[in-house]
């Protein structure tokens, strides 16, 4: 198992200090997490990462520590939503991106099944591939070619570059979506707890969450299936500035 630290993890993580009601420094944290998965106590250090996490501390060491420590207890669909969220920290860290693909072939998943929706995807990869820089690129190539005599092909690469922009602004509204967290949860007709199975869900497959109904949400599976799930059975991804 690899745990990060680096130095740019640990600014983040005292930056983030100002905004906990504790005296204690997130770096503090951090550590004392890391130390415990050192020891093998998988549970403290997820408890410590989460606590982090629900401080409002936004960090892709924290997530990636967290995603090893539950695939070390098992826990692989945990351990894929946390890889998600920190790929949508740092989605240009091609050693996040190697491990999502090495938890989907552990649980059998196919690509689909951990798609984000056309839109999330289409922002995911822009973001990865840095469109921006591409689109400014052909923008200013545009407005060279423009001051030509003939301004040959100065309307397309503008456009080249309009399109490419547009998967960063589109992916702000893009549909919301969980991953089931749990092996073999269920997905119930009725938001109740003595509501009928209709099916078990994947572990590590991406739903969309289509609403909320006390401690459910309602959600369709790769299937097509619609029904609810337990909040403590899908994690929400995407993460929330």
């Amino acid at each position: 198992m690899r745990l990060r630290f680096s130095a740019v993890a640990v600014c983040v993580l005292v930056g983030a200090a100002l905004g906990f009601a504790q005296t204690e420094a997130p770096s503090a944290v951090f550590r004392r997490g890391n130390e415990a998965a050192s020891l093998s106590r998988w549970d403290e250090a997820a408890q410590e990462y989460a606590r982090l996490a629900g401080e409002g501390v936004r960090s892709p060491a924290l997530y990636w520590n967290w995603a090893q420590t539950a695939s070390a207890a098992g826990r692989k669909g945990e351990a894929l939503w946390a890889l998600l969220r920190a790929q949508d920290l740092a989605p240009r860290d091609s050693s996040i991106n190697r491990e999502m693909e090495r938890l989907r072939g552990e649980l059998g998943l196919d690509p689909s099944e951990m798609s984000r929706g056309l839109m999330g995807d289409a922002h995911t990869l822009a973001r990865r591939f840095r469109f921006d820089l591409i689109a400014i690129a052909l923008m200013v190539a545009s407005l060279v070619a423009a001051r030509r005599p003939k301004p040959r092909g100065a309307f397309l690469l503008f456009v080249m570059g309009l399109a490419l922009l547009s998967p960063l602004f589109g992916g702000r509204w893009r549909e919301p979506r969980g991953v089931v967290v749990q092996k073999d949860a269920p997905l119930v007709d009725v938001p109740r707890v003595d509501a009928v199975a209709l099916a078990n869900l994947r572990e590590g497959e991406v739903v969309p969450l289509l609403g909320e109904d006390g401690d459910y949400v309602r959600i369709q599976d790769a299937s097509g299936a619609r029904g609810f799930a337990h909040k403590n059975d899908v994690r929400k991804i995407g993460i929330e500035w």
